[in-house]
Formats: C-alpha cells, structure tokens, sequence
C-alpha cells in the first residue's frame, strides 16, 4: 500500500507527492478510521444471524417475531443513507462522523443490554439510523481527503472491500462470539471499537473549511427515507409470504409513490434540494448507480443461500458455515487489491467492473448444479471463492466511478446515492430470489424429498443472480471509457480541511 502512495508522482500528468511522512501517515490514518466504521457497520447486517435462536430463548420472541431483530436494523440502514450523505455535507464530516458513531454505539450497547424483545427491537432500529448516516460519511472522508488518482482508487478499494467481507466475516464472528460467550456479544463487541473510532476522529478529522449553502430538504429527506424504507419491508414481506401478501403489495406501492415524489420534489420544490438531479444527471453517475444496484442484487444473496444450504441442508453447526466464509473473505481481498492495481496501470474502469461482473456470473451458474450431497469443496466453496473474486474486483471501480468529479460539497449527497443503490439493490434481490427459491421448492414438494426440493430452489435462485450479473456487466459497458489515473484539478480538491493539520 506505500508504494501506491508513492507511485502517483509516477503516474503521467499527475501531480508530484510532496505530502511530508507525517501527512501521508494521518492520510492512511483516516483511511483505517472509515474502513472500520465500514466494517463494524456492515457487520451489524449478518453478525446476529446465527446468534437468533439463543436471542428467541432469552428474550421471548415468537416465531413470527424474531425477524424483527434483522429487519429493523435493515429498514432504516437502507432508509436513512441518502439523508445521511447529505447531512455530511451540510453540517460537515467530523461532526456527523462522531454523532452518528456514537449513536450506533450507544444503540449496540442497549441492545447487548436488552431484557425483552421490543427493547431489542428499539435499539437495533437505532442502530440503523446511526449505521445508515455512518456509511455515506466514511466514503465522503475518503473523497475529500485523497485527489482523484491511483491513491484515492486505492482508498476506495480498501473501503470497498471492508464492505464485501464483512458479510462473511460477520457470520464468523457470530458464531465464535454466541458459542463461547453469549449472544449479546455481536452487539456489545461494537462498543469498544467505537469508543476507539471516537478517539481517533476527535484527534485527525478536521472540522471542514467550505460547506455548501442551503439547509436540509426536510420534504424531500421524508419522501425518500419514508419511500426506501416502506419499499424495502414491502419486499421482505413479499418474500416471506406464502402467496399474494396485501400488505406486502400496499406497503410495495406506497413506497413507490413516495419515491417518485421524491424526484418531483427534488426537481420543482425544493430549494436545496436532498439530491440535486444534476448530479444524476451525469452519465457516469447514473450508470455506476444503475451497475451498482445490479450488483447488490445478485450478490448479496450468495451468503444468505450458502448458509442456508449448509445449516438446513448439510447439517452444519452455525460456526462450522461460518468458517467456510473465511476464504471468501480472502478472495474479496485479492479481487479489491488486484482491481486497484488494474486502475492504477490505467485499464479503464469499465474493463475492470465487466471482467468483474463476468466471473461472478459464471461461478453463479456454476452454483445451478447444486444439489442436497454435492461435494462443499467443488460445488460451494470454488464457485464461490470466482463469486467473490469478482465482486471484488467489481465493486471499487463501480465505487470509484460513482463519485468521480464529485464537487467538495456534493461528497457526502454522492457517496451516500452510492451505497444506497447497492444496499437497496441487496434488499430487493434478496426478496426477490427468496420468492423465485421458495416458489420453485414448492412446485418440487411432491415430487421429491425436502432436502432436494429446498436445494433445487436455491439452485434456481442461483441462475437469476447470473442474470442480474450479466446485467451489472452489460451497464458497465455505458460507463465512460477513460481510465481513473489522473488527480482531478486542485481546485475541484480544495483540500476540505480534512487532512493536514489536525488540529479542531
């Protein structure tokens, strides 16, 4: 990682790296700071999976229920992003940095406390809140403090592949933490981290110097949180649901209203608007958001299916699937840092996010031949390792495209658009390949034993994701061909007041 900090003044026509040591150790300092907010944030989605039935026999829950303990941090993580971004950029990255780290870490310490369910349910619905502003901010920290050029594409990469592995990580540690300690470890084991995190912002983030003018588009911030968040559990009850769900549909289509009043009162009422439609106005923009919902939504069910397949298929213990993870997590590694190095040597970012996407889908329709006693090493863990392999390779140009030129004070509106469609595309793949899975089990129920029909479903489930890959590939194709070497011009940078002298 050094000799990327110091390969840009090798790059052509980059600007040399006179940064001193000490800068450039603050620099990468900050880039530690918003990978592990990423982390421990995207964490908090899978960690409690395998801890659910120990919270059901602690805290009473019902069947019916326990749900609620995923889907309440889910709803407002995807719901409040948006907002989140913005609010980086009115009030300024250090400030809702430290606001919303100590939300998500005060709402994991009531969780890690709770003594009934609702209170669980409270907290974890908190947690979100401070989760979903968290994101965006850790990508705005990146943006601002590093130019465009190979080292801000190897910032992003880093902090995009914190976010790919922390599903697989998360379901590791969840099991280790439930089987040796007690379930309410996979929330409690954020109040530490956090309580560093705190430290190390109040020390090297610098308030910021230049802010855009305008308030908070209340009206908008309303439609779109209210519109992402009823869409969203729309689909998580469509993929729940047996048959046709009437509040799944209701909640489905009052969701959409609410979003396409967003655009228009993004476009005709709001004075400052929440997302300025300029910005998705831009080419690049549009298409990286549209390639990174498609990605969202068909790699995000990789882990929930393999998981399932193991525990409900092959009778894994919740540890022993989560150790299978592991290697996952290395390949998301090699696929980050190997596309970081591909975008350095000045291979174009659509190259990269198309080879990307490719091998995700074939290792998806690899998958399609999965059945109740296939080999775990040949027919899961190789196809995917490819799965991850690409995602990794896939996700950080698609990241980086997506807030390339962003101006200073559209940092926070633009990384928080970014992580949104790629969390929103995750919730709606999901929910939609639950259906296709649970659909095409039920139609094999008679024909078969449980075990078959049940994998045959995921199998199922596996080709669409193919699609959505083929999909993702075929978007990227629209992205604009140049590469990302070169730094953007210093006075789109203007420095932000993020990095240099750190004092308050």
């Amino acid at each position: 990682m050094t000799n990327n900090i110091e390969q840009a003044a090798t790059e052509p026509g980059a600007a040399p790296s006179l940064a001193p040591p000490s800068q450039r150790t603050r620099e990468w300092i900050l880039v530690v700071l918003a990978c592990t907010g990423q982390l421990i944030v995207v964490l908090d989605v899978s960690i409690v999976n395998v801890a659910l039935p120990q919270i059901r026999a602690a805290l009473g829950f019902s069947e019916h229920d326990l749900q609620w303990v995923v889907t309440a941090y889910t709803l407002t993580f995807a719901g409040f992003m948006l907002i989140g971004g913005r609010a980086a950029d009115l009030f300024g990255r250090k400030q809702i940095f430290v606001l919303s780290l100590a939300l998500f870490t005060l709402a994991s310490l009531a969780g890690g406390l709770a003594q009934n369910a609702v209170w669980l349910v409270i907290a974890r619905t908190i947690q979100g809140i401070g989760g979903a502003v968290l994101v965006p901010v850790t990508l705005a920290i990146l943006t601002a403090t590093f130019e465009e050029g190979p080292r801000r594409t190897q910032a992003i990469a880093t902090w995009t592949m914190m976010g790919a592995v922390g599903g697989a990580i998360g379901a590791v540690l969840g099991g280790v933490l439930t089987e040796f300690f007690s379930w309410r470890w996979v929330l409690l084991v954020n109040v530490p981290v956090g309580v560093v995190l705190a430290g190390v912002s109040l020390v090297y983030l610098r308030k910021d110097v230049h802010r855009p003018s305008g308030g908070l588009d209340l009206l908008g911030s309303v439609a779109v949180t209210a519109g992402s968040i009823a869409v969203v559990y729309g689909l998580i009850e469509f993929g729940k649901a047996e048959g046709f769900d009437a509040r799944a549909f209701v909640s489905t289509a009052i969701g959409i209203v609410l979003l396409a009043g967003f655009v228009v009162v993004e476009s005709q009422v709001a004075k400052s608007p929440l997302l300025p439609l300029r910005i998705v106005r831009q080419r690049a923009v549009a298409v990286a958001n549209l390639t990174m919902f498609l990605l969202g939504a068909g790699f995000f069910s990789v882990l929930y299916f393999i998981s399932l397949y193991l525990q409900s298929v092959r009778g894994f213990s919740a540890l022993s699937a989560g150790l299978v993870f592991v290697p996952f997590a290395v390949t998301t590694v090699i696929g980050a840092q190997s596309a970081a190095k591909l975008l350095k040597r000045g291979v174009p970012a659509k190259r990269v996010i198309v080879g990307g996407a490719l091998i995700s889908a074939v290792a998806f329709a690899v998958l399609t031949t999965l059945n109740a006693d296939s080999s775990i090493g040949w027919k899961v863990i190789a196809p995917g390792l490819a799965v991850f392999l690409g995602i990794g390779l896939a996700l950080a140009p698609t990241a980086a495209t997506a807030i390339r030129g962003a101006a200073p004070g559209d940092a926070g509106v633009v990384s928080g658009l970014a992580n949104a469609t790629r969390q929103l595309g995750g919730s709606v793949g999901l929910a939609v390949l639950t259906i296709v899975a649970a659909a095409h089990t039920a139609d094999l129920a008679d024909d078969t034993s449980t075990e078959n029909a049940v994998t045959s479903g995921y199998a199922t489930a596996f080709g669409v994701a193919a699609v959505l890959l083929v999909g993702a590939a075929i978007a990227a194709t629209l992205l604009p061909g140049r590469p990302i070497t070169a730094p953007a011009p210093a006075s789109q940078r203007e420095s932000e007041g993020v990095v240099g002298d750190h004092t308050a």
